[in-house]
């Protein structure tokens, strides 16, 4: 038979351990409280060097970046204080909408954010260049391939699924191409968008991939028929698709990254 505990010596225990457990929870919350404060301060300050960026880097990237390969920039592009996109409004612009989205993602998962800041800042440099110069500069490409890589140890699927949806880009873009070559005769989708979906793919996972791939399609063909119905657009136009590819992988990424991996989970 064990020694039974006097009701006093019960309730000084108890009292120990009440008093234990609410300092320990009032220390996790500070702690939290504390996380918190650093990560939107340092989210904060990124937003503002990202969005000044923006605008600052586009004006002085090379003039031959901004065309194809085998042409010469014109003299806009290559005088040196040609702004190409204006400080004023775009800066602010830009820095209020990286503070929001690198808050928001900073306290979802802080290491996925920086790299994920990094590419949507490289997918607005490519945006900005195609909707004024219809081209999209292999160099930040090749940049968010880099990024890419570098998101592989934060993607919920590991290595395997980051190649899947490299695979997957590059095969419906591919396929839309052929398409397009075997029925009108031309390129449906050009060369910079198949590598941009590769990348994105290698970026986002397989789930992201198709998420950026069915959005961006249905916007854009939504947003180009509105054009057409309204006489502001022709059949025969060329169109920028960077920028709603660029609009999809934000809404993934931002929004709905976590939220599409876990009911993928839950269905497997």
């Amino acid at each position: 038979m064990g020694q039974k505990i006097p009701k006093n010596d019960r309730k000084n225990v108890h009292f120990l351990y009440k008093s234990w457990y609410d300092k320990t929870q009032r220390s996790e919350k500070m702690d939290s409280h504390l996380s918190m404060i650093i990560i939107c301060a340092v989210f904060l300050l990124i937003g503002v060097i990202l969005g000044n960026g923006a605008v600052w880097v586009f004006n002085r990237i090379p003039g031959k970046w901004l065309v194809d390969y085998g042409e010469e920039p014109d003299e806009e592009l290559l005088h040196p204080s040609c702004q190409r996109i204006k400080s004023t409004p775009w800066k602010y612009v830009f820095t209020g909408f990286f503070i929001v989205v690198g808050i928001k993602m900073g306290i979802d998962n802080p290491f996925y954010a920086f790299a994920a800041v990094l590419a949507v800042w490289l997918l607005l440099e490519m945006s900005i260049a195609d909707i004024k110069y219809m081209i999209v500069p292999d160099q930040f490409l090749l940049m968010l391939l880099v990024c890419g890589l570098g998101m592989i140890p934060q993607t919920e699927g590991g290595p395997l699924d980051c190649l899947i949806g490299a695979a997957i880009g590059l095969v419906l873009t591919g396929t839309i191409t052929l398409i397009g070559r075997l029925v009108y005769r031309k390129s449906a989708v050009g060369g910079a968008d198949i590598k941009l979906f590769t990348a994105l793919g290698l970026l986002t996972g397989m789930e992201g991939i198709l998420f950026i791939f069915v959005v961006s399609t249905f916007a854009s063909a939504g947003h180009f028929a509105w054009l057409l119905l309204g006489k502001r657009a022709k059949r025969t136009d060329e169109w920028p698709m960077v920028p709603y590819i660029t609009g999809a992988a934000v809404l993934y990424m931002v929004f709905f990254r976590d939220l599409l991996y876990n009911g993928f989970s839950i269905v497997l």
